[in-house]
C-alpha cells in the first residue's frame, strides 16, 4: 500500500501545473457533488432543509484554494454541482436553483472576508484569526439562511424563518468543522498511547451514549468534556477529527429519534430539530477551537520563551567580555549571574567558582572606583555608570566597567560589563614614559642642533675675515701694488684669489644654510628684472667656465621679465645651478641658460651636456650634503649643500625646484618663481635690496 501511495504521489507530482490544477478542482468538485446529494436525500422526512451540510466546509476551501479568475470559475462550477445535487434529491428546479446560488453566495461570503483579514491559513495560530474566522462562518451562515428562507417563501408553503433558520446552523455548523482541516495546523505534543486510547474512547463513546435512541434526557453538554480534553492535550488535527466525529455520531442518532433533541420530533418541525443539533455542533466548535488555539498560542510562547532563554544563555556565557546580572539588595548590588570570562576576571583564577561569586556583593571585587549600589540620578531614576576600576585579586587587575539598568524590566536589575584593560593601561604607560624620554631626547638633539649651527655660524663668521683679508692682498699682489710680478708669480696669486673667492662663496653659502636652520631666513622684496639677474650671474661664472672649456649659452625672452623677490638671493640660487652645470660638463660642453614666461609664473631652466645623475638618486638631489655617486667617482668638488640653498631660495619665494635628465645625456634642473608685481602702494615702502644681519 506504500509503495502504492508514493506511486500515485509521484504520478501526480510529475503532472504539468495546468493538469495537476484540473484534476484537483475535478476531483474536489465531484466530492462536493456526493457530500450535497447525500445531505439532500438524508434531510429528515418533511423537512426542506438537510440535517448537515459538510459540503459547505469544502465548497469555501475550494474557492480559498483557487487563484486569480480561477476563483470564480470554481464559483460557478459549484452553483451547478448544488444544482445537480438538489435536483437528483428529488428537489424541484426552482427550489434547487435557489439553494444552488444560496450555497455559491454562502462559500464566496466566507473565502472573501477570510482574505481580507489576513492569511487564511493563519486563521487557527491566533486568537485574533480564530476571531476573523468565527466572524466570516456567520456572515456565510447568514447569507445562506436568508438566501434559503427566500427560496422557500418564493417557491413553496412554508415557515421561511424555520427553514433560513435550520439552513443557517446546518451550514455554519459545517463550515467551522470541517473549513478548519484545510486551514493551517499547528503540531501538538505526542501523548502516551494510553492516554489518547483513554481520550478516543470517551470522545466515541459519550455523543453515542447521550444522542442513542432510547435515551432522552437532557445531557447534550456531557460530549463537551471530551472534546475539552483533546482540545487541551491533543493537536489540533486530532481535535478537528473529534469534532467531525462527534457531529456525525450527534447529527445520525438525533435522526434516528434519539438523544435530547431527537424526541422533539414528535412535537416540533424537523427544521427546530436540525437548528437545535447545528447548534450544539456550532456550541461544540465555538468551545473546543479558542481553547486549542489558546493551547497551541502557549506552546509556542513557551517554545519562543525557551529559544529566547537559550539563546541568551549563549550569547551570555560565550561573550568575549565579561557579564553579570546584578540584582539591588537594599543598598547594594548582589550578582545573580556571571560567566567565564566576568569570573576569571574578578576571581583571578584563584580557584573560586561561579557559586562562590554568586550572591556575593559587587563592590567586593573591587578596590573603589566602582558604585558598589545602583547609581540613580538627582529623581531617583537607575542610571548608568561607565568607567575603569582596580580589581582586587589576579594579576591582571584593571577592567573598564560598563553598568546599565535594566528599566524595562526592573529598577533593581543591572546589567555589568568588564574588558580587561590591564594591557592598555601598560602599554599607555610605556607609550607615556617613552613620550618623555623621547622629549627629552628631543630637547638634547635641539640644543645640540642650537649648539652646532651655532657653532658653524661663529666659525663662518671668523673664517670670513682672515679669507677676506687674503682675496684683498691678492688682489693688492696681482695688480702690482707690492712690486712686479712675474708670470709664474702672477698665476700662482691668480690661483690664490680665485680659490679664496671660491672659499668664501661657500661660506656664504654655510652661513645662508644655518640661518635656514634657524629660521632667520629673510628675504627683501623688490621687483625683479630676472634677465638681467641670469646675465650678472653668468658673467660671474665666465672665468670658470672657461677655464672648464665649457660654453655658456643664454636663451632670454624679449622684453623685462618681471618678479617680486630679493634680488641677491635669486642671483646666489643662479650661480649655484650654472655653477654646478659647469662643475659637472666635460670640456667642449655646453650650458644652456633658459627663461620661459608662464601666465603666472618664470621658470629658469639650466641645462648641461654632462655626465648626468643615476635615476635611483634623483630624489635625493636637493637634500643637505647629499653628494651623487657620479661626482664621487668623476672626483668633482663640492659640498652637497648648494642644491640644498637653492631649493631654500626658491620656497622662500613661494616658488619649487626640479629636476630632470636631458635627452642624450646631461641634466636639466629649474626654478620656478611666480610673476608679479609690487603694488604701488608698496613701492615707496620698498627697502634696499639689503638682507638684515648679513
Amino acid at each position: 500500500m506504500a509503495v502504492g501511495t508514493a506511486g500515485v504521489v509521484g504520478w501526480y507530482r510529475g503532472l504539468p501545473p495546468r493538469a495537476r490544477y484540473a484534476l484537483t478542482a475535478g476531483t474536489a468538485l465531484a466530492l462536493v457533488l456526493v457530500l450535497m446529494t447525500t445531505s439532500v436525500g438524508l434531510a429528515p422526512a418533511g423537512s426542506r432543509v438537510a440535517a448537515w451540510w459538510p459540503a459547505a466546509g469544502l465548497s469555501v476551501a475550494l474557492v480559498l484554494w483557487a487563484r486569480s479568475w480561477w476563483r470564480w470559475v470554481v464559483v460557478a462550477l459549484l452553483t451547478l454541482v448544488s444544482l445537480a445535487a438538489n435536483v437528483l434529491g428529488g428537489r424541484p428546479l426552482p427550489v434547487a436553483s435557489g439553494f444552488a446560488l444560496a450555497n455559491s453566495a454562502e462559500a464566496v461570503t466566507v473565502a472573501l472576508l477570510l482574505l481580507r483579514s489576513g492569511d487564511p491559513r493563519r486563521a487557527l495560530a491566533s486568537m485574533v484569526g480564530l476571531f476573523h474566522l468565527v466572524r466570516a462562518v456567520a456572515a456565510g451562515a447568514l447569507v445562506l439562511g436568508v438566501g434559503a428562507g427566500v427560496t422557500v417563501t418564493l417557491t413553496e408553503t412554508g415557515d421561511p424563518f424555520a427553514a433560513g433558520r435550520a439552513a443557517a446552523a446546518s451550514h455554519g455548523a459545517a463550515v467551522l468543522i470541517v473549513l478548519p482541516w484545510f486551514l493551517g495546523i499547528a503540531e501538538g505534543a505526542r501523548r502516551s498511547r494510553l492516554e489518547r486510547v483513554a481520550q478516543w474512547s470517551a470522545v466515541l463513546l459519550v455523543p453515542a451514549l447521550v444522542f442513542a435512541p432510547p435515551q432522552s434526557l437532557p445531557l447534550a453538554f456531557v460530549p463537551f468534556v471530551p472534546l475539552m480534553w483533546g482540545a487541551v492535550r491533543m493537536d489540533q488535527r486530532t481535535v478537528f477529527v473529534q469534532l467531525l466525529t462527534t457531529g456525525l455520531l450527534a447529527t445520525l442518532l438525533t435522526s434516528a429519534g434519539g438523544g435530547a433533541f431527537g424526541h422533539l420530533g414528535q412535537s416540533r418541525s424537523p427544521e427546530v430539530v436540525t437548528a437545535l443539533v447545528q447548534a450544539f455542533l456550532v456550541c461544540s466548535a465555538l468551545l473546543v477551537l479558542p481553547l486549542s488555539v489558546a493551547v497551541v498560542q502557549r506552546q509556542e510562547t513557551l517554545a519562543a520563551l525557551t529559544r529566547s532563554e537559550a539563546l541568551y544563555r549563549h550569547g551570555f556565557n560565550s561573550a568575549l567580555l565579561g557579564m553579570l546580572l546584578l540584582r539591588r539588595h537594599g543598598d547594594v548590588l548582589v550578582v545573580e549571574e556571571v560567566n567565564a570570562v566576568a569570573l576569571r576576571l574578578l576571581t583571578g583564577g584563584d580557584g573560586r567558582g561561579e557559586d562562590d561569586v554568586v550572591g556575593s556583593r559587587w563592590g567586593e571585587f573591587f578596590l573603589g572606583g566602582v558604585p558598589a549600589e545602583g547609581p540613580r540620578d538627582d529623581s531617583g531614576q537607575a542610571q548608568a555608570w561607565h568607567g575603569e576600576a582596580r580589581v582586587a585579586a589576579g594579576p591582571r587587575p584593571w577592567v573598564q566597567v560598563s553598568l546599565s539598568p535594566l528599566v524595562e524590566h526592573s529598577e533593581d536589575l543591572f546589567t555589568a560589563q568588564l574588558v580587561d584593560v590591564t594591557g592598555r593601561r601598560e602599554a599607555e604607560d610605556h607609550l607615556r614614559a617613552a613620550l618623555d624620554a623621547e622629549r627629552v631626547a628631543n630637547e638634547q638633539l635641539t640644543e645640540l642642533d642650537r649648539a652646532k649651527s651655532d657653532f658653524v655660524t661663529n666659525i663662518s663668521h671668523e673664517l670670513r675675515t682672515p679669507i677676506t683679508s687674503v682675496i684683498g692682498y691678492a688682489e693688492m699682489l696681482a695688480s702690482g701694488e707690492a712690486g712686479d710680478l712675474d708670470r709664474l708669480q702672477l698665476s700662482m696669486v691668480e690661483k690664490v684669489q680665485r680659490n679664496a673667492t671660491r672659499l668664501l662663496a661657500l661660506i656664504e653659502d654655510v652661513l645662508a644654510v644655518s640661518r635656514v636652520d634657524a629660521g632667520s631666513f629673510t628675504l627683501t622684496l623688490e621687483e625683479v628684472n630676472l634677465r638681467a639677474v641670469v646675465w650678472q650671474a653668468c658673467e660671474v661664472l665666465d672665468t670658470q667656465a672657461r677655464d672648464a672649456g665649457v660654453t655658456v649659452r643664454v636663451a632670454l625672452p624679449h622684453g623685462p621679465v618681471q618678479v617680486v623677490g630679493d634680488k641677491a638671493q635669486l642671483e646666489r640660487a643662479l650661480i649655484n645651478l650654472v655653477s654646478n652645470a659647469v662643475k659637472f660638463t666635460p670640456p667642449g660642453g655646453e650650458v644652456t641658460v633658459r627663461v620661459r614666461r608662464a601666465p603666472d609664473a618664470v621658470t629658469v631652466a639650466v641645462e648641461d651636456t654632462g655626465m648626468g645623475v643615476p635615476e635611483d638618486e634623483a630624489h635625493r638631489l636637493f637634500e643637505r650634503f647629499f653628494r651623487s655617486s657620479t661626482a664621487q667617482v668623476n672626483a668633482v668638488q663640492g659640498t652637497g649643500i648648494g642644491l640644498t640653498l637653492v631649493a631654500s631660495i626658491a620656497h622662500a619665494h613661494h616658488g619649487e625646484v626640479g629636476y630632470e635628465p636631458r635627452p642624450g645625456g646631461g641634466s636639466v634642473f629649474s626654478m620656478t618663481i611666480p610673476q608679479g608685481t609690487l603694488p604701488r602702494e608698496r613701492e615707496a615702502e620698498a627697502e634696499p635690496a639689503v638682507t638684515a644681519g648679513w
